[in-house]
């Protein structure tokens, strides 16, 4: 068991997918419609107790709802560009990505937390750990946040240990061939977030 929600992001292997549900990670997160369909389908049936997260931002809605009939996610994950009206009446729990370096958040929170079970961080630009941290901290206390920026893996785990986001999200990796991946990388978070 992990001490936050884990989502994985990126996922097209199913080397990944079977050591992240094995670890305890709550939500994987795959992109529609870049991973093939019969590939998904096939990472899938070897899945159990995982919420399959649609990764779907920058799509139209049409595009969203013709990807949701087709791989029947258990969530959607779209970006701001995308109304959420429209969204919700698929029927899913909605997580949206919002960049922090270019989104105007206390608006964005405001406007689409009735929406949306999290809103997922990101950051296209350098980051100011401390003085992020602390803005984090106050977005956190009044909506469900899930960290998806890059952040150093200590300052990660102590993010996790000392302010009220709801997760984090961490980047899938690519397998060194079929069925062969090194997990050195995804092992040093989840390790750490282990409760023993």
């Amino acid at each position: 068991m992990l001490k936050t929600t884990v989502k994985v992001t990126g996922l097209q292997n199913l080397s990944d997918a079977r050591y992240c549900a094995g670890m305890g990670v709550e939500m994987l997160g795959f992109p529609f419609p870049a991973i093939e369909h019969a590939k998904f389908l096939e990472i899938k049936s070897w899945l159990a107790g995982v919420e399959i997260v649609g990764e779907m931002e920058g799509l139209s809605i049409d595009a969203i709802r013709q990807n949701v009939e087709l791989y029947q996610p258990d969530k959607v994950q779209v970006s701001q560009s995308v109304n959420l009206d429209q969204v919700k009446a698929l029927g899913l729990p909605i997580l949206q990505k919002i960049d922090i370096s270019t989104a105007n958040l206390p608006a964005a929170f405001a406007a689409n937390a009735p929406y949306v079970e999290a809103f997922v961080l990101t950051c296209s630009d350098e980051l100011d750990y401390e003085g992020l941290k602390s803005s984090v901290e106050i977005w956190a206390a009044q909506y469900p946040i899930i960290i998806g920026f890059d952040v150093e893996e200590s300052e990660l785990i102590s993010w996790v240990d000392e302010s009220s986001v709801k997760g984090i999200e961490i980047k899938s990796g690519e397998e060194d061939r079929p069925g062969f991946r090194d997990f050195s990388d995804l092992m040093s978070i989840l390790e750490q977030l282990e409760i023993d």
